[in-house]
């Protein structure tokens, strides 16, 4: 298995479990942010394909869903 298909396991699967969650409090809300943008910091860690159209490293579902929900990026 290749790590870029590695990473867009670690995308979705993230994704699905969050998108399940039910956040009600402005705390919560933010503590969730707070976690997909550390995730997300972990992920572009991980080795990437030169040869990759995306111009973020590493990027996807996971990147899709904070842009949707939160409104923000993981800066770089």
């Amino acid at each position: 298995m290749q790590c870029r298909q590695v990473v867009q396991i670690f995308h979705s699967h993230i994704t699905e479990a969050f998108s399940k969650l039910e956040v009600s409090s402005p705390q919560a809300k933010n503590r969730l942010c707070r976690d997909v943008q550390h995730i997300l910091v972990c992920i572009r860690k991980l080795p990437a394909q030169n040869f990759s159209s995306e111009p973020v490293r590493n990027y996807g579902l996971l990147d899709e869903f904070l842009a949707e929900k939160f409104g923000t990026k993981v800066d770089e």
